[in-house]
């Protein structure tokens, strides 16, 4: 007797995420999707229609899609039979891992020259591509795990994940993956001064900025940011800024002066400080540390 199923996931842990594989074998209407932060997707084999407030899609092979966030998706599939199963396939990554990902590219040589710049069509909630070579890329991904999960897998798993996501930051993608650093705080206008501190950590940085960033007046972004993410907005730029300044240390491309200006400081005297009072250790030191285990 065939089995009859609808949205039958499967699921492939990651070292930084996993990626859910959703087959269906039978026509179905008013299935309901939720992503609570920008995930990846392709279609593998057959045809999605797909519904929201803002969007009327239909979901076919050949197309990447960033569905919108924080949103019910109303998926209608028609033609889906036992012998001709649809097969979707949706990455879903660390916000802490695209993060550190986007920061390697941002420092390095060429100064971010590989990340998108160019203009986008107004506040843009979903994004779509027919470039081959992001679907081909995210193909590998699946047609790679689908052999084994052993560590060395699992390790060149995520050279494929760091390739596709590199194709990505270099279109309109990059806008929405940037909304995932914030996922954790749930207060929208919060979420976008965030966005702001992540993309000029090396301008200053005011709190009248992030407050008109917000959209809120200055005592309510005061107190909004504080309750969402436990710091002010000074503190939490700083912490930002020693974060980047760890990574550019890692890479092991300028000095520690040099780093201190490319972060965001004022004075060198001034990022040591910081950096042993958050690290409790001396830059010096901790770059001394990762020289040690490389």
């Amino acid at each position: 007797m065939q089995e009859k199923f609808i949205e039958r996931g499967t699921e492939y842990q990651l070292e930084h995420g996993k990626l859910m594989v959703y087959e269906t074998n039978c026509s179905c209407r008013d299935v309901k999707f939720y992503f609570e932060q920008n995930v990846l997707t392709i279609m593998r084999s057959g045809h999605k229609s797909i519904l929201t407030d803002s969007l009327t899609f239909e979901f076919f092979p050949g197309t990447f899609y960033i569905p919108e966030r924080e949103c019910i998706h109303t998926v209608h599939i028609p033609n889906a039979t036992f012998h001709n199963p649809t097969a979707c396939l949706v990455l879903e990554l660390d916000p802490n891992f695209l993060h550190q990902f986007h920061e390697e590219i941002s420092i390095s040589e060429g100064e971010g020259a590989c990340l998108y710049n160019g203009p986008t069509e107004g506040d843009n909630k979903h994004f779509f591509s027919n470039d081959r070579a992001i679907i081909e890329n995210f193909c590998r991904l699946y047609d790679h795990l689908r052999v084994n999960q052993s560590r060395s897998n699992q390790l060149i798993a995520t050279l494929i994940i760091k390739e596709l996501l590199l194709r990505v930051f270099q279109t309109e993608g990059l806008y929405l993956l940037r909304q995932n650093f914030g996922t954790r705080v749930r207060e929208k206008s919060i979420q976008k001064s965030i966005s702001y501190i992540k993309s000029h950590l090396q301008s200053k940085i005011t709190v009248e900025q992030l407050a008109r960033v917000s959209g809120l007046g200055m005592t309510t972004f005061y107190k909004k940011f504080k309750s969402s993410t436990d710091y002010s907005p000074i503190d939490f730029i700083q912490r930002e800024r020693i974060n980047l300044s760890k990574v550019m240390i890692a890479k092991r491309q300028y000095g520690l002066k040099e780093i201190a200006y490319r972060c965001g400081f004022n004075s060198y005297e001034y990022f040591c400080s910081s950096f042993k009072k958050l690290e409790q250790v001396k830059p010096s030191d901790f770059k001394k540390r990762q020289a040690s285990t490389v």
